[in-house]
């Protein structure tokens, strides 16, 4: 505690450094009343801006400067490679230096933290064009975070969300990146930011650890997103998880480059004041400047790095440049020409008519059958994994998608085919079974309902995704596609061979409606993965839409039936009356409402027991029932 005030008594004991106060001489009321009192014992003489104020060579000086931006632009670059030793003062019109060099905004703290320095460091100054900037250049409208100058007569909606806009109708730009080893990179890019330091910007913030201010190096920050949806994601995914640099965004560290813009004038920030180029010219000076840092600026490390970085990987090419610079960024990514190529170099050899499938499909359909009339669902499971149905489907999907008659018509025979024969063998199949009765594992699939139809729309994106992604297994995709079509086609053809048209009707409906809902799903994931543009995707998707909100009419009446009948069963099973207690119940009709169920009862139940029964149940459901009542003696503890 005595050590800590000794070493406080010192501080106190030591002569503050005196300045020379150079201020802006349209602030002299702000400077008498305000800066002077405030910093009266670190002045030792002042002076008025001038264009032709010069340094002292003579010795080492201390400046004080409240200047604004403009004034520094003019001033700073003289004062580099002298001995004049800078502090900076917050000015009404130097926010762009004030950040750049993490000086403290408030007038009176900033002072109060200069009483505090000893020293001063070296900082570098960086050029654009020749001239100093203290803050950040932005290129490109899209991603410039600031305010611009608009308008007073400017609507509400435009003013305050047109970035909005903006953001949404991006377009990158052509350009040629020159480095210093004659080196040229020529691609394109929605937006470029150079900042003077990390906490310039919001993505070098968030990239670089520290920078150092003398090291004679800067820092480019190319975007090239290829989707909207990319840089949504980013933004979500960055509030809860730390990410370095996004995976569109490129980083050059070094002394020198420049940007040309090959179609013509870009409109670029400068320190927020809006310029149009068509190049730019960005150097670190040759000389350093002496400063009294600021409260918020990072100092240098003595394990400083000072090599070049080059993570250009996500650069577009430049024979893609040119097509990526025509046209806006899309909502949703695209796929890349490769990635696009050799999946449809796939599905279109998927949609063709083989021997192998059709012979897979007709031994897939048989074991159905067979299992279906053994009521054994392993035995159906067994067939599913057989059924080659996955590939023409999602080719049919792709051909929607894009309409691509030529897929689409091969695909829609492939699938016919395949279909159509399967039925001719489960008919056969069914005439030379002697089994007449449904059992459960047919009756499930003559009932369809919107459950069905949610198991056929994520097997469609899961087929659609596993063709996208070399990764993923195709094999259990196309188990899932089976799943949602070969049981109800077995089903329709054992109704046909049975001359049962409920059955068949039943049947035929999920199979058309899986159909669709798979079709649709899967174009709509190829559509989110990039492998057609909305604006030509639009009427496949639409139609494919259509069709399945037309056949999920009656799926919805079916599910809300089911969802009735679930609800009677929930009120009835365990219902208790004082000597006995219903069990399995089953709903046999709804209009006029028919109900079985077992009644365990402790005693023999009577013709007027099971009518009083009728009539509590008649007055608990508000409608009239008919029951038929299987009665278990021996009530249940």
């Amino acid at each position: 505690m005595e050590e800590k005030e000794a070493k406080e008594k010192a501080h106190d004991q030591t002569e503050p450094i005196q300045f020379r106060l150079i201020y802006d001489p349209g602030m002299e009321e702000e400077v008498r009343e305000k800066l002077k009192p405030l910093s009266e014992d670190l002045i030792s003489d002042e002076q008025k801006w001038r264009d032709e104020i010069r340094p002292d060579q003579s010795g080492e000086t201390n400046w004080m400067l409240y200047l604004s931006d403009v004034q520094l632009k003019d001033l700073l670059p003289k004062l580099a490679g002298t001995n004049v030793r800078v502090a900076i003062l917050p000015h009404p019109d130097s926010k762009q230096v004030c950040r750049g060099m993490g000086i403290e905004e408030n007038l009176e703290r900033a002072i109060q933290h200069l009483r505090l320095q000893t020293t001063a460091v070296k900082t570098d100054l960086l050029f654009c064009n020749g001239v100093p900037i203290f803050n950040k250049v932005i290129v490109g409208q899209a991603f410039k975070i600031i305010k611009e100058r608009l308008p007073e007569d400017l609507g509400f909606w435009k003013k305050h969300f047109g970035f909005i806009g903006r953001f949404l109708n991006m377009q990158p730009f052509r350009v040629n990146v020159l480095l210093k080893d004659d080196r040229t990179i020529k691609t394109a890019v929605a937006g470029i930011v150079i900042p003077e330091h990390r906490k310039s910007s919001l993505i070098s913030n968030m990239v670089l650890e520290n920078t150092e201010i003398n090291d004679g190096k800067l820092h480019s920050f190319l975007i090239s997103p290829r989707s909207i949806s990319e840089l949504v994601n980013f933004g979500l995914t960055s509030i809860w998880k730390k990410v370095k640099l996004p995976p569109f965004a490129s980083h050059i560290k070094t002394g020198k480059i420049e940007f040309v813009f090959p179609d013509g004038p870009q409109k670029v920030y400068v320190d927020e004041e809006p310029i149009s180029a068509e190049k730019l010219s960005l150097n670190v000076g040759e000389d350093q400047l002496l400063i009294f840092p600021g409260k918020h600026l990072d100092l240098p490390e003595s394990n400083r790095d000072t090599s070049d970085v080059m993570k250009t990987r996500s650069l577009p090419p430049a024979d893609v440049a040119v097509s990526l610079s025509q046209r806006k960024i899309p909502f949703l990514k695209q796929a890349s020409y490769e990635e696009f190529k050799e999946l449809f170099q796939v599905l279109r050899e998927n949609a063709k008519t083989k021997n192998s499938y059709l012979v897979l499909m007709v031994l897939s359909t048989i074991i159905a059958t067979f299992g279906l009339f053994a009521n054994s669902t392993p035995v159906v499971i067994g067939a599913m994994i057989l059924a080659p149905l996955m590939s023409p489907i999602i080719s049919l999907s792709m051909g929607t998608l894009r309409q691509d008659r030529n897929l689409i018509y091969n695909s829609l025979i492939t699938i016919g085919a395949g279909l159509g024969l399967s039925v001719i063998f489960g008919i056969l199949l069914t005439w030379v079974t002697p089994i007449q009765n449904p059992g459960s594992e047919i009756l499930i699939r003559t009932r369809p309902n919107l459950l069905d139809l949610g198991i056929a729309v994520f097997s469609g994106v899961a087929g659609a995704y596993a063709h996208a992604r070399e990764e993923v297994a195709k094999t259990l995709a196309g188990v899932a596609i089976a799943v949602a079509l070969i049981p109800p086609l077995g089903v329709a053809a054992i109704g046909i061979g049975w001359g049962d048209w409920s059955i068949f009707a039943g049947a035929s409906l999920l199979l058309l409606t899986n159909l669709a809902g798979m079709v649709l799903a899967a174009a709509a994931t190829f559509l989110v993965l990039g492998f057609s543009p909305i604006k030509l995707a639009t009427k496949g998707i639409l139609i494919s839409g259509l069709l399945v909100i037309g056949l999920s009419i009656p799926l919805a009446l079916s599910f809300n039936q089911m969802m009735l009948e679930h609800t009677i069963i929930k009120n009835l099973e365990g219902f208790e009356i004082e000597y006995a207690i219903i069990r399995d119940v089953n709903v046999q009709k709804l209009d006029p409402l028919e109900v079985s169920f077992r009644l365990v009862a402790d005693r023999q139940i009577s013709q007027e027991d099971v009518s009083a029964l009728r009539g509590k149940l008649a007055e608990k459901f508000d409608r009239d029932i008919q029951i038929e009542v299987t009665v278990a003696l021996g009530r249940e503890k």
